[in-house]
Formats: C-alpha cells, structure tokens, sequence
C-alpha cells in the first residue's frame, strides 16, 4: 500500500512538470509570435513567464530586445546582463547592452563594453559612435545654457508628441482614448489634435478635424502657405481597412490632404511614392515649401529607418532622394525638421548620444548635408528626445521627450547672446604689442573656427556664442605658436585676455655639442657662454641665444627620476611641443661638477631622456625631439672641482633647457 501511494505521488509529480514545461512552452510560442508581429508588450508578458520556466536563449534575447523597443532600459540592461553569459553571447547582444546601460546613464559600464567590440571589431560603426558617446557625455551634459527648457501642459492627455506649430497654436499628435487599441502598443490608436495657447495657458485640445481615422493618424506638418497637410498615417485600403505588407505588418505611409474653402482639411490622399512594403513617416517641409523631408526604411539607405527628400514638380512629388551618409547611419535617423533652407535637425540612436533617440543639426554646404552636430543637454537626455521644431522667428520652439517617463512636449528658447572677447598678443620678453598675429578661435563643441588678425597694436575682437569651450591659437613667423583657452560659460561680458608669445631661435646643433667645452667655469654671472645671467629677451637663462632655460625642472643629487615639483612645468613644455609639430627640439640636461665627467655625461643623458619619455608620453611626437645629456660642461656658476658651494648653487647647475633645432620638412 505505501509502495502504491509512493508511486501516485512520484506521478502526480512528473505530471505537473510536464504540465509546467508545456505551459512554459506556450508562453515561449506565444511570445515569439508577439515579437515578431512587432507587438513589443504582449511578447514581453508572455516571454517573462516563458523563461522563468524554461531554459530559451532565442526567447531571453526577444525580451531584451522587446525592452528596448519600449524603451523600458532598465528591465532591458538586467536581461542583457543574464544575456552576457550566455556561450553564443554576439556583439549584436553587446550593442544592445551597451544601449540599455546607457538609457540608465551607465556610461562606464557601456563604455567598457564597447571597447572590447572594437578590439575585435576595429571597424564597427556603430561601436565606434555609442564609444564616442560615453567618451564625451561629460561635455554634452555640461554644455547647457543655449537652451531654457519648459514643459508645456496640455490639458487632458497624457501622452502628447511631435508638435507643429500652426495658426496659434499647436497641431500634435496623442492616443485618442477611445476605439479599439493598437495591438503594438495596447493604447488606443493616435489621433492628431489642435490646441491654442491662451496667456500662460492652453487650450483643451480638438481632434483635428476631416483627418483623423480609426487608426493611427500622426506626426503631421503643415506647408509655409498653410494650404498643405502632410501626415503620417497607418496603411489602408480604399475602403478604409488597415492593410499590411507581406510579413502582415501594417506599414505607416505618408497621406496629404488640402486646406478647403470652408477652412477645414479635405479628405486625405495617399502621397504617390510612398509604398505599403516600407515605412514612411515624419514630414517636414522646406522654408520654400518645394522639398519634403521624411524618415523611410525603404531600399537604397544607409542603416534601418533613414531621412530622405523629395522635390514638388508640377505639383506631384517626385522620386525620393538619401540625404546621404553623412546624415544617416546604420542606425535608425528618423523626425526630421527644418530650421532654415540649409539647416536640418533630425534624432538618431546611433550618432552621438546620451541614450535613446538624441536630437542632432546637419548644416547644407554646397548642396551637401555635413556630419551632424549633437545638440546638447538639456534638450538631449538619456532617454528618447525627438521632433524640435522652431517658431518663425528662430529664438524658440518645442520637441518632444520621456525623459519623465511618457512622451511630453517641451518648449525651448534659444539664447544666442554674443559674447565679445577683447584680445591682446604681445611678446613674451619684450611685452610689446605684436601686430599681424594670425588669431584662429577654435569653438571646441561644433570645431567651427574664426580667424581674425591683430591690429599694430596687438589688439583683437571676436564675438564668440554664449555657454562654449573654446581655444585660440596665435600663429607669427619668427615666434612659437601659443595656444590658450577661453570659455564663455562665466557670464562674463566682455572677455579680455593676453597671450604671450617667445621668439624662435633655430640653433645649429653640432655647435651647440662644442659649446659647452669653451669652458662653463669662467662665464660666472657674467653672462658668457655658460654664464647664469639674467633671463634676457632670447628667452635664456644661460645667456646663450637661443637656449630656451627651464628653471623650475630640476633633480635630485645622483637621480633621475622626476621630481613632483617639475610636473607642473613639464606638462608646460608638453602644450608648447604640440602647439609646434613642425618644429623640432633637443632636450638638454645638465649635472652639478660633483663626480667623473662620464659618470656626469650618462647621468646627464639618463635625465634628459627621462623627461623626453615624459613628453612623449604626454602625446609629444618622439620625432620632433631628441634628448641629449651635458654632464658638467656648462656650468651656471663657480662651483666648479674643488671649489666648495653649498646644495642650492649645486641644484642651480641641475637643470634643464632645451633649443630648436630646425622645421620639419
């Protein structure tokens, strides 16, 4: 009898594991199917309870990605981590980590990861544009005062995004709250709405009228003479049913609909290009009201979704053209709008980044869209920020974000006050006013430059943009090229700054080898050859022409090493090396008299190479210098053998200098 109970009990048990596997397996079915049908929140419900049970690489990895689709980050970066140990773990996976980590503002961590795709993969592009964004997130957060940024509370909805300003108000886009719900999202379809803004407030919002179907009507843009709707819309067929392409994915295509006598939109029509097979999406219109912009995965792009342009010819749109691949990436590049004829903004979730989409500006030079620029924070967060559209009169507008955890629209204005910078270049020893000096003023955020040139009385004035790093570079025959930095993030108005600037003297340097035999023991402080006179207008402190004395580097008796106290000046050294790539240097080192002379000679040449590795290190290319050791052959002083001096005049003759010895060819 308990045999027989044992036995029911052991099946009982094996039934329910059958059961709980079978179970587990249909969830696992069901998400897969969700996920592929692009119904992100179903695949993740059903997916989650799949692999709790059951062991599917395949599954875990359609969960991480549906997180990312919904840009659920955080859920998405603890299934990427389960993800990193699997066995057949891909770079593709390690992507996608890396965007998760940084949807969290992980950025050390993606970081990481991203290197060791790179290692392996030099050429991932990809990689190599989220890399570039950890490596910089530090200056694109902290370059915040072009921008104030507000919500703007539209009464009623919740979730609002991708506003056009139009007649006063704002036409945008938000779930309509009634009909049945998209099975992607589980949120009712999008409606387009209307809303005036009156005093500080605004409008409860209208759907906007002759538009709006019972599908998705979305993302629209109006023409510059306000006769033209151009909207995104989901694919239907003539009689109004939603229709798909071949994977029975209902594609979003581009509808356009006139502006009747009565004031109200007309029934919309297909744009002809379009092409249930792709997406389109995100209209914008030119200035000129001839070229619409949008966002398509159609063939011949770059990456996933692209932006692309066509021309209005007798009154048809023709074929769409790339906006080329300085524009888009293998990513998707999507929300396209324009400022101006020649300037175009648009997201991206694989230029730089914070994390998500991030709203970047292409500039038209020459008909040619250039690489982006990223605009910074506060418009750009770690999550999705999209769709800024300016007003007519270029200081402000709106965009969209979730950076509060649902879409909201944001207005912004832009604060282009000009700071002026107040400049003088005089020389370094003479401190008289140079004039000619060839000034270039580097903005490092965009790498834009401005060059101006000082007046005969070493004066000069730029206007520079408020809140910005920059770097000028001062560049005049006969003299080193000196490089400072400037900032206009103080609130300082005007700026006024001096930079100094030391002669160059080409010394031959197999004379300078001779030199020091004339004998260091009889300049004394008189100033000869090697004489420790004073700091003249050569720039040397031994007198000699062109020996260029570095005072504050000295050694320790018998050592090599670099002293803490000569860093400073040495990092000194390190910018004046790299502002004069084209020219080339020899580093001097000098001992006191005390010990042989060839003891002197490599202790010498063990001090001045051990502050060219110093240099090079720094980023100093070893081509342009050399190092060589003089031993005791060029005293400052009279402590010369057998003469008695006290540890500071010993220390004055441990020193270092170095010459020019020539340019580059």
């Amino acid at each position: 009898m308990k045999k027989s109970i044992q036995i029911t009990q052991l099946l009982a048990l094996l039934i329910s594991a059958m059961m709980l596997a079978s179970c587990a397996s249909l969830y696992i079915q069901n998400g897969k199917e969700a996920y592929d049908n692009l119904k992100y929140h179903d695949a993740i419900y059903y997916l989650n309870k799949g692999v709790a049970k059951k062991q599917d690489p395949d599954a875990v990895r359609k969960l991480g990605e549906s997180y990312l689709k919904v840009n659920d980050f955080e859920h998405a970066a603890s299934t990427y981590e389960q993800i990193a140990t699997f066995t057949d773990n891909t770079d593709a996976d390690r992507i996608n980590q890396a965007r998760a980590l940084m949807g969290t503002e992980r950025y050390s961590e993606a970081k990481t990861i991203l290197e060791g795709i790179i290692s392996r993969d030099a050429g991932n592009q990809v990689a190599k544009e989220l890399l570039q964004s950890c490596k910089t997130v530090d200056k694109m957060k902290s370059d915040s005062l072009l921008y104030l940024v507000e919500p703007v509370n539209i009464p009623v909805l919740e979730a609002v995004f991708s506003p056009y300003p139009f007649n006063g108000g704002l036409i945008f886009s938000s779930p309509s709250g009634k009909g049945e719900s998209d099975p992607y999202t589980d949120k009712s379809y999008t409606n387009l709405f209307f809303s005036k803004k009156e005093g500080a407030s605004w409008t409860n919002p209208e759907p906007l009228e002759g538009v709006n179907g019972q599908y998705h009507d979305a993302v629209a843009a109006v023409s510059p003479s306000g006769q033209t709707l151009v909207f995104t819309r989901s694919f239907q067929l003539n009689g109004g049913a939603l229709a798909g392409n071949d994977q029975r994915v209902s594609m979003t295509q581009l509808y356009t609909s006139k502006m009747g006598a009565d004031g109200k939109w007309e029934k919309p029509s297909l744009v002809p290009f379009c092409d249930s097979k792709y997406m389109f999406a995100h209209p914008a219109f030119s200035p000129d009201g001839k070229t619409l912009y949008f966002a398509s995965d159609m063939p011949g792009g770059f990456g996933e979704m692209d932006i692309w342009e066509s021309q209005l010819s007798d009154n048809t749109w023709g074929t769409p053209k790339n906006l080329g691949g300085d524009v888009n990436s293998k990513g998707n590049e999507v929300f396209p709008t324009v400022k101006d004829e020649n300037t175009l903004f648009f997201s991206s979730d694989a230029h730089e980044s914070l994390g998500g989409l991030d709203i970047l500006q292409s500039s038209r030079k020459n008909g040619v869209w250039e690489n982006p620029v990223h605009i910074s924070y506060p418009i750009n967060t770690s999550t999705d920020d999209f769709g800024m559209v300016w007003n007519a009169d270029g200081k402000g507008g709106y965009f969209t974000s979730d950076r509060y955890g649902s879409d909201k629209i944001y207005s912004f204005a832009f604060d282009d006050t000009r700071v002026t910078l107040n400049g003088l270049v005089t020389g370094k020893d003479s401190m008289l006013p140079l004039g000619g000096v060839r000034v270039t003023i580097k903005n490092l955020t965009d790498g834009t430059e401005q060059m101006v040139i000082t007046d005969g009385d070493g004066k000069f004035t730029a206007d520079l943009i408020k809140g910005k790093d920059y770097q000028m570079i001062a560049d005049l025959e006969g003299y080193f090229k000196q490089t400072e930095p400037v900032n206009t993030k103080t609130g300082e108005n005007p700026i006024s700054k001096v930079i100094e600037m030391s002669e160059v003297y080409i010394t031959d340097n197999k004379n300078g080898e001779n030199g020091g035999n004339d004998g260091g023991n009889n300049g004394g402080n008189n100033g000869g050859n090697n004489g420790g006179g004073n700091n003249g207008e050569n720039g040397s402190g031994t007198g000699k022409k062109g020996v260029y004395d570095l005072p504050e580097i000295h050694w320790d008796y018998n050592k090599w090493d670099i002293r803490p106290d000569a860093v400073p000046y040495l990092d000194n050294l390190v910018k004046l090396f790299k502002d004069n790539p084209d020219l080339k240097f020899e580093l001097r080192s000098h001992t006191d008299c005390r010990g042989s002379h060839e003891y002197n000679d490599d202790l010498s040449a063990k001090r001045a190479k051990a502050a060219t590795d110093y240099l090079v290190k720094k980023g100093v290319p070893r081509a342009i210098i050399v190092s060589k050791g003089y031993g005791e052959r060029e005293l400052l002083n009279e402590c010369t053998d057998g003469v008695f001096c006290d540890e500071s005049k010993h220390e004055q003759n441990r020193r270092t200098e170095f010459i020019v010895t020539g340019k580059k060819k």
